[in-house]
């Protein structure tokens, strides 16, 4: 049988993760509504992302449809990103918990395990991250005797909560303080680049040398770097890649999924680290080696592995149907060292969201009975929604119609600006709002509607 292999989302989005793959196999990149209408059983689409309902609305849809599906997660998990979403946030507070796909293919041997333990036993498999083969083909530029080159950037999603973003303003203003107020380095002339997210660079005030997230920009500046000043991010894995002594700038005091050689998580820290980063000490500099290597799967090529592991769910998938069987994987699809996915800790999501009386149900049949409704619901809301939408646009074009009429029009806003007059008028005159008095040296506050 014919099997096709699709890669969820725009090119915007995710053409820079599709992009090794496509050099290998024939890859059909299209948003997640396309891919539903088009993909058949046995056909394979791979998710850059299961954070937003359009991916995990398509993804259900597909495996009800005995479609094959890939997560490929393309960087590092974050534990405000997990845990310390808003309220009002659009994408799902309960990603990967479990993971929606059959397979997900993990960065490293550390978010294996942390998958695993999550409920993904079955599902994760070890690959690596594709698009950072490219980095073996980047030459460094010799260091400069007389000036220390620091990268300070930020992640593609800088800050999850308000509070969060005002801790890493804080941070970067630390930062930015303690530079200026030093401007050389054992003997070196600091020399700053700035690349900010999220507008962070007018709340700290700083020129910000970013102008593309796609990567290729990024493989630039670290070319020519001598240290990485980052919070949490999948960037500050690629410095890694190149060797370069890299910092975690984090006040949020949280757990780290991901760790480093040299951490800044206050003020008081930034003296020290950069010192350290202008001559890094070579048991820091292994340090930061050996922690790569288990955040990161370098062994091979990540772009072969992934694309193994695709023909393998491939196989399998013709082989399920083959039988008349709806698609099952088994585990450990690709060889690696079963120790890197051992884990003896689990959990229970009515312990870890006990604020989510859903999580208390056991009766299967009742909560499968409530999913259907919920569901039915959306679906009745969804229908509510576009009628109501079409309405709207039916009474702009009213609207834009009487506007326009000769005699309509004119009557119409002749109204609204008798309306305004009026509410005008209705406006208290502030030069005729006068303060009560206060009477000097009393100790209580004159209160205006109290009586004499």
């Amino acid at each position: 049988m014919l099997q096709r292999v699709f890669f969820a989302g725009s090119t915007e989005e995710a053409g820079h993760h599709a992009a090794p793959l496509i050099e290998q196999m024939d890859i059909t990149l299209a948003g997640p509504d396309e891919i539903l209408a088009d993909a058949r059983a046995g056909d394979l689409v791979l998710f850059f992302s299961e954070h937003f309902d359009r991916f995990r609305h398509a993804c259900r849809k597909l495996r009800e449809k005995n479609v094959a599906t890939l997560y490929l997660v393309d960087g590092i998990l974050e534990w405000n990103n997990a845990w310390e979403n808003r309220p009002e946030e659009p994408a799902c507070p309960y990603t990967m918990r479990p993971v929606l796909s059959h397979k997900v293919a993990c960065i490293g041997a550390s978010q294996a395990r942390i998958l695993t333990s999550w409920g993904n036993a079955d599902k994760v498999e070890v690959v690596g991250i594709p698009r950072f083969e490219s980095l073996q083909q980047i030459n460094k530029s010799p260091a400069d005797n007389d000036c220390f080159r620091l990268l300070v950037m930020t992640a593609k999603c800088p800050a999850f909560t308000e509070s969060h973003r005002a801790k890493v303003i804080q941070s970067l203003r630390d930062l930015k303080r303690w530079i200026e107020e030093n401007r050389t380095l054992a003997g070196k002339r600091v020399e700053v680049c700035w690349r900010l997210t999220g507008n962070l660079d007018q709340a700290v005030e700083v020129p910000n040398e970013l102008n593309d997230l796609s990567g290729a920009e990024l493989s630039a500046v670290l070319q020519r770097v001598d240290a990485v000043i980052s919070t949490p991010s999948t960037a500050a894995l690629e410095a890694q890649v190149l060797d370069i002594p890299t910092a975690i700038l984090d006040y949020t005091n949280t757990p780290k999924y991901v760790r480093s050689a040299w951490t800044i998580s206050a003020a008081s820290h930034i003296e020290q680290v950069l010192k350290e980063l202008v001559r890094p000490g070579e048991s820091k500099r292994v340090l930061q080696r050996y922690l790569l290597q288990d955040a990161l799967y370098q062994d091979g090529s990540a772009t072969d592995r992934l694309s193994e592991l695709i023909r393998a769910m491939l196989d399998r998938a013709s082989d399920c149907l083959e039988r008349g069987e709806d698609l099952q994987f088994p585990p450990r699809m690709l060889a690696h060292p079963a120790s890197i996915l051992a884990s003896s800790i689990g959990f229970e999501h009515r312990d870890l969201f006990a604020n989510r009386p859903e999580f208390s149900q056991s009766n299967l049949t009742e909560i499968q009975a409530e999913l259907a409704h919920s569901r039915r619901e959306i679906d009745h809301l969804n229908r509510q929604i576009q009628q109501l939408q079409n309405e709207l646009g039916q009474a702009h074009e009213i609207f834009e119609q009487i506007q326009k009429h000769p005699i309509a029009g004119p009557v119409v806003k002749l109204r609204q600006k008798l309306l305004d007059m009026f509410s005008n008028m209705k406006k208290p005159n502030r030069s005729e709002v006068r303060k009560p008095p206060v009477e000097k040296n009393s100790q209580h506050t004159h209160q205006p509607n109290a009586q004499p």
